[in-house]
């Protein structure tokens, strides 16, 4: 467990463990399909692969949210990260961001291209917290057969990535998160 002074952060490592049936949940219901793995890679991930951190946030007032991880060789890829309705707006995902921060390497992460209120304000958020836009073309693989891949935005932190780091993460990311997930 890691204490940030805010938060708890509560490792899951089965879908035995405390706090993993709220944690789920909230991946479903904050996460379209095409963006989340289904139970059975979600449970594999979170069993086989050391990398992949799976945490549920809790504070002493109770369950409030999940922050998903991989540490790659080169950076942080934060995957999912989302607070609990009724947590919103207390400083929870930006104390879970610096949980992945702490690794001491550039954090990568992905969200939706600005299409309404919703994703603007995701980015304003992410920006607010230091993020910064990188120009760079990346696509999510899909999650589940028939889907097609997805165009996202990605953003980094402390500072923009530059070609070689992102290659880096091209890699990395293709070849151990895209391992857990339907469509391969």
């Amino acid at each position: 467990m890691i204490d940030s002074g805010m938060i708890e952060c509560v490792r899951l490592l089965t879908e035995n463990d405390f706090l993993f049936a709220e944690s789920w949940r909230l991946y479903e219901s904050a996460f379209p399909v095409a963006e989340r793995r289904s139970l059975r890679w979600h449970t594999a991930a979170m069993t086989t692969a050391p990398d992949f951190y799976c945490y549920a946030l809790h504070k002493d007032e109770g369950f409030a949210g999940i922050l998903f991880y991989w540490l790659f060789s080169d950076c942080v890829y934060v995957e999912h990260l989302a607070i609990a309705e009724g947590k919103r707006g207390q400083g929870y995902g930006a104390a879970a961001l610096r949980i992945a921060q702490q690794h001491r390497l550039p954090v990568i992460l992905e969200i939706e291209p600005v299409q309404d209120e919703d994703t603007a304000r995701r980015l304003r958020f992410y920006e607010n917290a230091g993020y910064r836009c990188l120009p760079f073309e990346h696509y999510q693989l899909p999650y589940h057969l028939g889907e097609s891949a997805l165009r996202l935005i990605l953003l980094s932190y402390p500072e923009p990535a530059n070609a070689q780091l992102i290659e880096s993460f091209e890699q990395d990311f293709h070849t151990r998160p895209m391992l857990y997930r339907d469509a391969q």
